[in-house]
């Protein structure tokens, strides 16, 4: 005899935050708006020296996912958290020289 237990898997609907990347000389600003997560939620997968960025954020409704690619090596450098809106500073390992 079985337990009878059925698994209640919802599936969310995957959105692509709006996101801006800026290039700022020796840093990059990477800027998501993430509405209605809270800042526990949000998962940031960076690798240092890595090449992109990977957020991924969930709530009972949806699920944000964003990857995104960086054109030099970069590492984390800064985070901050507010009114829905997810602000990274990521500093590039290897800046390009100034001309």
């Amino acid at each position: 005899m079985g337990t009878g237990k059925v698994k209640n898997t919802k599936t969310l609907k995957t959105i692509e935050p709006v996101t801006t990347v800026i290039d700022e000389g020796k840093f990059f600003r990477i800027v998501t708006e993430l509405p209605g997560i809270a800042e526990e939620k949000i998962k940031i997968d960076l690798e240092n020296h890595s090449t992109s960025v990977t957020i991924v954020a969930i709530n009972t409704v949806s699920q944000f996912k964003r990857v995104i690619t960086i054109p030099c090596e970069v590492r984390f450098s800064k985070k901050r958290f507010s009114e829905g809106v997810l602000e990274l500073t990521l500093e590039k390992t290897n800046p390009a020289p100034s001309d």
